[in-house]
């Protein structure tokens, strides 16, 4: 079960970084293996060494998911986006039961949660309403290429940064520096002068994210875990399709929608205990 549960959470959390908007940090928490996943890509050694048959098995799948699903998830978005997107809705929907039950299981739910909440739900549609009105750069130039190395690099601390959080999506952020086309082609074209800078900046980032996410959570879990559930449903927002109407795509999507509640609910079932 260990190994079947990494590979199918690495495989959800590489994947969910190829498209702008998904956060693969929403996923772990819903999967209930994101502190987990933390400690490794904190690392500490002991928690790897514990969980160590999931771990490596989800490092297999994430790579793995990441790599075969760049052409897979695009086609899906292209040819059936309203189907694609609501049953990504459907998953984050599923999940947020278990997001609140972890957030509860030492405190209960108070008042000053809503304050978090709704700091984490702004913060994403914040991010999501500025990227659709074109407020970010447009890109970089290479003709220096050292200075488009360290931008490179900086962009993918924060992307990486990004890929801890829940409710933040790592491609989102590439999409708002201007760089994601140009980072997909260096993938699909082994680029290895734009994929050197992109792998440092992101382990750099991963590493500093999961060690910051985890020092709060140690100290402030419900609170943390307050902000969580408001970036999460945020994240819904720029998963919205359009053409949604009274159409058989429509009706589809939503048959997807319930489908991916219930593909949450399921795994989520099988979360710390089996890992």
């Amino acid at each position: 079960m260990k190994i079947l549960l990494g590979l199918i959470y690495g495989s959800v959390y590489g994947a969910s970084h190829v498209v702008p908007g998904l956060s693969g940090g929403t996923f772990l928490v819903i999967f209930g293996c994101y502190e987990t996943v933390c400690e490794a890509f904190a690392l500490n050694f002991k928690e790897i060494k514990k969980h160590f048959l999931f771990l490596l098995f989800f490092g297999i799948g994430t790579v793995g998911g990441f790599i075969g699903f760049v052409h897979a998830i695009v086609f899906f978005l292209e040819r059936f986006e309203i189907q694609t997107a609501l049953f990504f809705i459907g998953v984050i929907l599923g999940g947020i039961p278990l997001i609140i039950r972890l957030a509860t299981e030492e405190e209960k739910l108070r008042p000053s949660c809503l304050l978090p909440f709704f700091l984490g739900l702004a913060l994403v549609v914040s991010l999501f309403l500025l990227e659709l009105f074109g407020v970010f750069s447009a890109g970089i130039a290479q003709d220096n290429y050292f200075v488009f190395f360290v931008k490179i690099l900086v962009y993918f601390i924060v992307a990486g940064v990004a890929m801890v959080m829940p409710g933040v999506s790592g491609a989102f952020i590439l999409v708002a520096f201007g760089v994601y086309d140009m980072c997909m082609e260096a993938i699909k074209g082994f680029d290895f002068m734009i994929l050197l800078p992109s792998v440092i900046g992101a382990i750099i980032g991963i590493i500093v994210g999961a060690k910051l996410v985890l020092l709060l959570i140690r100290k402030y879990k419900l609170m943390v875990y307050s902000v969580i559930t408001g970036m999460v449903v945020g994240s819904l927002a720029p998963l919205l399709p359009s053409g949604l109407a009274l159409n058989m795509a429509t009706v589809t999507g939503i048959i997807c929608l319930l489908l991916g509640g219930l593909v949450a609910v399921f795994l989520g079932k099988r979360e710390s205990s089996n890992i």
